[in-house]
């Protein structure tokens, strides 16, 4: 199996990728009422990382990111939306790449083109966890992280992750997140959870029921949760299997 924390060495060299352009994908899951991030170990001193690479010089900058994804998630239809370009001058910290090449460059005869100025277009991904995390488990470099408990990141990631969850919030009286984030059929407070996570406050358990059921993208199932026999949660679903064409 490939070694992920290489992977700038092996696949995306100075001579087929585009000098100083990448994409970096913010992948987003749901899983046990918690907002989870895929990350990668960077490869020095325990950062981690976002998933990302440099751009091909036959690719774009979305071409680029769907490939990006499906080699570390396994999936190739994805709902994928670029959201910023960050190209602050001072966005590398210089001394982590310093030390990367320090340890790696022996994968490659040269990795002092990782010590330039870089800008990466930002993206974020929305997958459901159980699709993508047997793929995910066969990747030891591959760790979840509880998006509001982020590890120590590599150069700006954290900041990227930040805007991503704020571009998501400002979607999110627009398009139906949880589409892409929960199964089929799932309980209301599991798609309350991810509101609240995304605009950082409670919400009132009845009224975000009513105000999601009137506008119509969420029916209630005549079905319950299995596994409790007492009290057993209401099951729901959106409306529309394709609904993620509107978003």
């Amino acid at each position: 199996m490939k070694d992920l924390t290489t992977l700038t060495y092996e696949d995306h060299t100075a001579e087929n990728s585009h000098p100083g352009f990448s994409v970096d994908c913010v992948i987003i899951a749901f899983h046990k009422g918690k907002i989870k991030v895929l990350l990668r170990d960077f490869g020095i001193n325990n950062y981690k990382a976002l998933l990302g690479g440099f751009v091909f010089n036959d690719e774009s900058a979305d071409q680029a990111a769907h490939r990006i994804l499906e080699l570390y998630t396994g999936l190739s239809n994805i709902f994928l939306k670029q959201f910023a370009l960050f190209s602050d001058p001072n966005r590398t910290i210089m001394k982590q790449n310093l030390d990367y090449v320090a340890q790696y460059s022996s994968v490659r005869n040269d990795g002092k083109w990782l010590l330039r100025r870089f800008i990466t277009m930002g993206y974020f991904a929305l997958v459901r966890y159980d699709e993508v995390n047997d793929f995910v488990s066969e990747k030891k470099q591959l760790h979840w992280y509880d998006i509001n408990k982020l590890p120590a990141m590599y150069s700006d990631h954290e900041l990227i992750i930040k805007k991503a969850q704020e571009s998501i919030k400002l979607l999110m009286p627009i398009i139906p997140i949880g589409y892409e984030l929960l199964p089929e059929k799932f309980m209301m407070t599991e798609l309350r959870k991810i509101h609240e996570i995304f605009l950082n406050k409670k919400l009132d358990r009845r009224n975000f029921q009513r105000k999601i059921l009137q506008e119509g993208f969420v029916i209630q199932l005549d079905e319950r949760k299995k596994g409790k026999e007492y009290n057993a949660p209401i099951l729901y679903s959106f409306i529309s299997p394709d609904i993620k064409d509107t978003m």
